[in-house]
């Protein structure tokens, strides 16, 4: 099973996206601790990938889609136990090559990817 979400927006007030609703970042992390756990793996992203932008003087609208690859096994139990995560940096306003240039730098300096490269990927997509 996979639990999926979209944070998109300003750096500031983010918005995030599950499912069919769209609400913003920081009522998500008021909501739970599981809710803000979700939230924060592609929040840290967005905001490394905006503040490699910036200092690249690269022009970029971007969003981070997060796939949570669940433990079978575990959910069986109860347990939300992540097997996987898979996140996707969709961008535009920039070339293909600027893009995966800021991906690639983010993966050296993330705390977040750098800590669970194990059981996290990263992945650029480019928008036209």
């Amino acid at each position: 099973m996979e639990i999926s979400l979209t944070l998109f927006g300003d750096e500031e007030s983010p918005r995030v996206q599950i499912g069919s609703n769209v609400r913003n970042a920081s009522d998500l992390y008021l909501e739970s601790p599981l809710m803000a756990f979700l939230t924060s793996i592609p929040h840290c992203v967005f905001n490394a990938v905006l503040s490699v932008s910036r200092k690249e003087g690269i022009t970029l609208r971007c969003r981070v889609r997060a796939k949570y690859v669940l433990d079978d096994g575990y959910l069986k139990v109860g347990d939300y136990v992540i097997r996987k995560v898979i996140l996707e940096v969709e961008g535009g306003g920039c070339s293909k090559d600027e893009l995966k240039e800021v991906v690639e730098k983010v993966k050296r300096e993330c705390p977040i990817y750098l800590s669970f490269r194990d059981r996290m990927e990263i992945n650029s997509v480019h928008l036209n």
